[in-house]
């Protein structure tokens, strides 16, 4: 039998080495490894999947769900350069199912430049590191965790992601180790 694998998905063509850093990311944190797939191309006419030029997070998690994958996938991470939005927030960084098989992240908001700032390539992989592994982390059926430094802790803000550290706190980790 092989053993199980993360896939990470790209929605959208994005850079090998952001992939990689996330991937790379994915295999320390969750003792899995972390397989790159090739560039998922969704079909513009899907159902409640694109407004203004937004992905339904929710729609876009389903469509992930729904799809094919080899039988030896433990989770799906789908990433995509897109903002998202989802019925009840007009923009969010990710989603997840709580303790199902699929995960959603848009780096589009991750990127200095969005916040008017220079380009800053270490800040925005870090950035990326930590949304691939939080929205994960629900996957694997952990809540968002009260400690600033965790990287469980909710990113209402970008601010709030470039202040919780890359890894979990004591608790987080005994959990997600069960």
């Amino acid at each position: 039998m092989k053993p199980q694998i993360i896939a990470v998905i790209p929605i959208d063509r994005i850079e090998e080495s952001i992939l990689k850093s996330m991937a790379d990311s994915l295999e320390r944190t969750f003792r899995f490894t972390a397989r790159i797939m090739p560039v998922e191309n969704i079909p513009s006419h899907t159902p409640g999947l694109l407004n203004e030029e937004k992905y339904n997070s929710t729609a876009l998690l389903l469509y992930l769900e729904s799809r094919e994958f080899p039988h030896n996938t433990l989770k799906i991470l789908g990433v995509t350069r897109r903002d998202l939005y989802s019925p009840i927030f007009t923009h969010l960084y990710g989603e997840a199912q709580l303790k199902g098989q699929c995960a959603l992240m848009s780096l589009y908001r991750l990127r200095p430049e969005y916040y008017e700032f220079p380009p800053d390539p270490g800040l925005f992989l870090s950035r990326c590191r930590k949304e691939a592994v939080h929205e994960l982390g629900h996957t694997f059926g952990l809540v968002h965790c009260r400690d600033r430094n965790c990287i469980m802790y909710p990113s209402s803000t970008i601010e709030d992601t470039d202040t919780k550290s890359e890894v979990f706190c004591p608790v987080c980790e005994k959990l997600v180790r069960v």
